[in-house]
């Protein structure tokens, strides 16, 4: 350790030199080295809750937000491929990427590059209660601005059809079971009017159709066949005046309020970062330059030291003397 020590204040001068200097190799070259960023930002209303169409029409969840659940559902679609990928087109983003060429070339790979890119990197937030934000960065300041408007455009034009796609799958299901239930109320009518015409007099006595069992479960099978019609009827109603007033066009759902704006990114996170790194270099350097210098030092700081020299008994040990007391000393001894 008194080595160590020794080492450390013989060379501060060149020590503090690589602290420093280092630190500072770390930011010019983020500086030169590391591209700006820009970041594109578009601000937009939720003008209701995103719903989605089910069997007892618009569905959606009342305990958040009409900007969170745009938020939610527009980060949802952000993870499909076929939404980055449509977002994607017509954008000449793989240049800012640094894509290989290998990538480039084969259309698999390069289609995941584009979907990781803007599924990652491309931000929905909620910022108010009707306001939600998309942001996304990247070197290219125009490539940023492009790829926000693309998002907007895409989740205006894909956001209803996915919204009310549900409900016209149900409405498919529910027409194919009201045509299986009207069939079921007319074969009950038959029923029912058969029998009243092999029974003439049930026809017009109240008390005689009371009194008859076979006529009474006739009676509730055609009842009960046609409010299942009926309640078919209703539901499908239901959602063909849900999907007619969610499925319209985007502006019923959001509008924009700030157009996508390009801002420069702040660089003093990768300042830092390149000052760290260098701050992390010139301790490595240092601390490989002293271990260096110990390795090297055969200087005698003690009595054990003299011991590792030579093998010889110390008799006597001269206490620290000034460099004038030394030079006092020397003079006198050749004096005498």
């Amino acid at each position: 350790m008194r080595r160590t020590l020794e080492a450390l204040f013989r060379h501060t001068f060149q020590v503090l030199l690589l602290v420093i200097l280092f630190p500072l190799i770390g930011v010019a070259c983020t500086y030169f080295f590391v591209p700006k960023t820009y970041q594109a930002s578009s601000s937009l209303w939720a003008l209701r809750r995103y719903a989605v169409i089910g069997a007892t029409g618009s569905e959606s969840d009342l305990t958040s937000t009409p900007s969170e659940t745009q938020a939610t559902a527009l980060t949802d679609l952000l993870q499909t491929r076929s939404f980055t990928l449509d977002v994607a087109r017509g954008i000449d983003l793989a240049p800012t990427l640094g894509l290989s060429a290998s990538v480039v070339n084969d259309p698999q790979q390069f289609q995941q590059a584009l979907f990781t890119e803007i599924s990652t990197h491309v931000v929905v937030t909620a910022a108010g209660y009707n306001l939600f934000k998309i942001t996304y960065i990247n070197r290219n300041p125009q490539i940023a601005q492009q790829v926000v408007q693309a998002v907007i455009r895409e989740y205006g034009s894909q956001s209803q059809g996915l919204s009310v796609a549900e409900g016209k799958e149900l409405l498919v299901s529910y027409q194919a079971q009201l045509q299986s239930a009207t069939q079921a109320e007319n074969q009950a009518v038959n029923a029912e009017a058969h029998y009243l015409a092999q029974h003439p007099g049930l026809a017009s006595s109240p008390a005689a159709q009371a009194a008859d069992p076979q006529y009474q479960q006739l009676e509730a099978a055609r009842s009960q066949a046609e409010a299942n019609v009926e309640n078919i009827q209703n539901t499908i109603e239901t959602i063909q005046q849900s999907i007619s007033t969610t499925g319209g066009n985007s502006d019923t759902l959001f509008q924009t309020i700030d157009s996508p704006h390009v801002t420069p990114v702040s660089r003093t996170k990768d300042y830092l970062v390149g000052g760290g790194v260098g701050l992390g270099v010139a301790l490595l350097t240092v601390l490989i330059f002293l271990v260096i210098l110990v390795r090297r030092d055969r200087a005698i700081y003690s009595t054990g030291d003299v011991q590792e020299v030579v093998n010889l008994p110390v008799i006597m040990q001269l206490p620290h003397l000034t460099a004038a007391s030394l030079a006092s000393l020397v003079d006198d001894t050749l004096a005498g």
